[in-house]
């Protein structure tokens, strides 16, 4: 009987993701967490990896002027991210949109242009979870499978 080599945690809750139709959260993640290297400390501090959707990464961008250069930057912007996206979550297009660049702290919040979720109870377990951004992933999960209260 052979043994199979252990898997990393994170491929099992990649896999969850998947199945849950939402992998971009995965991808997001891994973005945001080499943003500081793929970017460099310049335009690091001036960018922020918002959203990932059909394959559309959204980066917000401090201010237009940066939004216009990083649009005609656009190629080289792509030969950095589309490796650290990784092959299983190709990154085809940039989107640049002008907004409030989070701090080094909030960069696992919720983008402000989603509306807040209602209260939930928080599963029996999950303040036990001892890492910090697995822990916000699973509650963003959560949120997630909420059913909408009707009116």
């Amino acid at each position: 009987m052979t043994r199979k080599a252990p898997v990393p945690l994170s491929v099992d809750i990649e896999r969850y993701l998947a199945s849950l139709n939402i992998p971009e959260v995965s991808v997001l993640v891994s973005l945001r967490k080499a943003w500081p290297s793929i970017m460099g400390p310049l335009l690091s501090s001036k960018t922020f990896p918002a959203r990932f959707r059909n394959s559309v990464l959204t980066i917000v961008v401090r201010n237009h002027t940066w939004a216009q250069e990083l649009q005609m930057s656009k190629p080289m912007l792509l030969s950095k991210i589309i490796p650290a996206a990784g092959p299983r979550n190709p990154v085809s297009d940039l989107r640049f949109v002008v907004g409030a660049i989070p701090s080094p702290g909030e960069g696992q919040t919720i983008p402000t242009d989603i509306p807040p979720a209602r209260p939930i109870v928080e599963p029996e377990g999950l303040s036990e979870v001892a890492d910090p951004e697995i822990r916000e992933l699973l509650r963003a999960i959560i949120r997630g499978m909420q059913i909408p209260e009707k009116d």
